[in-house]
């Protein structure tokens, strides 16, 4: 029984993620509505509401789940522990409605602060054991780069002069580079292959 309940919930999930992309990219975030999307998904308000608080949330919950399910696609040992950001740099090109929704200059302060969070998770996931710091300055370090973050995929995503993939990549890695490498011991060797359009470290 449980078994088909999470089934169901997962195809629910799926089938209000996709209608909000959808429509996100056929009219833009701000003209998308709640009813909107789940007369596209086909399911009840009161099943929109169990799930997710408003649009917002629905919003955020997508781009994270669908982040993560990247990362862990493409991740390989020697690929760590900076392929999330390759990953967070490679989507955000592929699909710049979506994050201009996100991190734009029209995405709410909550939507935002929410992003900001989850990146700061992912990074401190894959970092928290390869980097040689007291926790307190980890902590602060992550902040600082996920914010950091933030700004350089908004760069990417720029409608007037948006940044190359290519050069996000290299800015983000001049800048752990200057800071962080001294504080990570082990340093993979292996060469990582181009994801998303982000050529591997070095390049």
């Amino acid at each position: 029984m449980a078994t088909t309940t999470d089934r169901r919930v997962r195809r629910t999930r799926e089938a209000l993620h996709r209608a909000l992309i959808e429509l996100m990219i056929e009219r833009g975030y701000e003209r998308v509505t709640v009813s909107d999307i789940i007369d596209r998904a086909d399911v009840g308000r009161s099943t929109f509401y169990a799930h997710y608080r408003d649009k917002d949330d629905l919003l955020i919950s997508s781009c994270t789940e669908f982040l993560r399910r990247e990362i862990a696609r493409t991740r390989t040992d020697h690929d760590a522990p900076w392929a999330p950001v390759r990953i967070m740099i490679g989507l955000a090109a592929a699909y710049p409605d979506v994050y201009q929704a996100l991190i734009g200059p029209k995405s709410s302060a909550v939507v935002l602060r929410s992003y900001q969070q989850t990146v700061a998770d992912i990074l401190h996931e894959h970092l928290d054991l390869r980097l040689d710091m007291p926790t307190d300055e980890l902590a602060g370090s992550i902040t600082f780069l996920s914010w950091g973050l933030i700004g350089l995929l908004g760069s990417v995503i720029d409608q007037t002069d948006p940044t190359l993939p290519a050069t996000a990549w290299r800015r983000f890695e001049s800048l752990w580079t200057a800071g962080l490498a001294r504080h990570m011991p082990r340093v993979a060797t292996a060469r990582p292959q181009t994801v998303h359009g982000v050529p591997p470290s070095g390049d």
